[in-house]
């Protein structure tokens, strides 16, 4: 039986921490996904959800259900410690430390299969950072690469619904036009 979360959440604050591990797995995948979209490296995906998921865990105590549901406040979490990950990361990145990602050649997946889906998406994601402005790029991301809804979205960036649903109309029509 999947609980709520906010139930879930009260249990586990009353000391039923092993509950988490239904945090944990429901949000998962679909977290993995949007720290994927940002860093790009499965490895560094692997090791932020971790540590995200603890601190999540640490911080717990925090969330109120009065101002976000769990998944956008969960989501605001992940995205600025990944935020904070890259800025770190990047100073990483000009001190040479480069990681060959084998993870390709071990998958047993269709590859052209995914590569032609991989091409139309980074056709679509060129289009969206040549059109978009930074703040649209990123509600198109958390809309259609992290399912978000519109309330969501309009949550977890602080903006209202409307501001949201603009955005996403607006920025479908600069695509279609960048595309073709």
């Amino acid at each position: 039986m999947i609980m709520d979360d906010y139930l879930l959440i009260k249990e586990i604050l009353n000391g039923n921490k092993e509950l988490y591990s239904e945090i944990m797995k429901k949000y998962h995948n679909e977290l993995f996904k949007y720290i994927y979209n940002m860093t790009n490296n499965f490895n560094d995906t692997e090791d932020l959800l971790q540590e995200i998921f603890y601190k999540v865990f640490m911080i717990l105590k925090k969330f109120n259900p009065n101002k976000a549901s769990f998944r956008t406040w969960i989501y605001r979490v992940s995205k600025n410690y990944v935020i904070n990950h890259l800025k770190s990361a990047n100073y990483r990145l000009h001190h040479g430390n480069y990681e060959y990602d084998d993870t390709i050649n071990k998958s047993k997946e269709d590859i052209e299969e995914n590569a032609i889906n991989d091409n139309r998406i980074d056709m679509v994601l060129k289009a969206m950072s040549n059109v978009l402005s930074k703040k649209h790029f990123e509600i198109m991301h958390l809309h259609y690469f992290s399912n978000l809804t519109v309330k969501e979205i309009s949550e977890s960036l602080g903006i209202p619904n409307k501001t949201v649903y603009k955005a996403i109309k607006s920025s479908i029509e600069k695509i279609k036009k960048e595309v073709g």
